[in-house]
């Protein structure tokens, strides 16, 4: 049996668990350094053989992504995957932010220097609710097998390190960012209370994992060369 760290370049569309339960037909022992939602594209860290003992270990380090968020809409999963829940006017909106505060919501009300100023309110030691539609458990089952079904889910808010959080493109309504994070942040729920923080919502377009650790996207394998 091979025992060696796989890097693998998730496309969008494919869980990662699909691309685990592949390798399995190749290797007897699989394990994996952090999952991605099947909207999100990028870096698998894919642990086989002794491998599977750094699981913890590579777990632990920074994870780095970039992605796009779009203001005015909300969804029940916090990305574009979900049922739009809200979508916010934008010429009725106003702003809840020292920065912005009482400003009608519009393109002109915004720059990159203002969102920068923003986000960086999101960074170091902070609290975070998961979104509803989580893998977290509540009562031994996953919150999005509970809110599928339409139970009502109360995911606990905790603490989470987000490392740097930048806006690094605006193109209204979309917007192009930057961010490193430690163990167990949701990108989704970072959009979501972005948006919620500027007051007109935001929505996860879209999202790749480019690093973790040492391990980048650019030494990773394309699923097809890999099957």
């Amino acid at each position: 049996m091979s025992d060696k760290i796989l890097l693998v370049d998730k496309p969008v569309g494919f869980s990662s668990f699909q691309i685990i339960r592949v390798l399995k037909r190749c290797y007897k022992k699989v394990g994996h350094a952090g999952t991605l939602d099947p909207f999100a594209s990028g870096l698998l860290v894919i642990l086989i053989g002794k491998a599977t003992k750094k699981c913890m270990e590579i777990q632990r380090d920074e994870k780095e992504y970039t992605g796009e968020i779009i203001l005015g809409m909300v969804t029940d999963t916090y990305d574009i995957s979900g049922r739009k829940v809200e979508k916010m006017n934008e010429w009725s909106c106003v702003f809840d932010t020292q920065d912005y505060a009482g400003q009608s919501f519009s393109p002109a009300n915004l720059s990159l220097e203002g969102l920068n100023q923003i986000a960086n309110n999101f960074t170091g030691e902070i609290e975070q609710i998961p979104p509803k539609f989580s893998a977290i458990k509540q009562g031994g089952r996953r919150l999005y097998e509970l809110s599928r079904k339409g139970i009502s889910v109360h995911p606990q808010k905790r603490e989470v390190f987000i490392k740097s959080f930048q806006i690094t493109e605006f193109d209204y309504p979309k917007l192009m960012f930057n961010a490193v994070v430690g163990k167990g942040v949701y990108l989704r729920s970072l959009a979501f209370d972005f948006g919620d923080r500027l007051g007109c919502g935001a929505t996860l377009l879209s999202l790749q994992r480019i690093r973790i650790g040492k391990y980048g996207i650019t030494d990773a394998k394309k699923l097809g060369d890999i099957l």
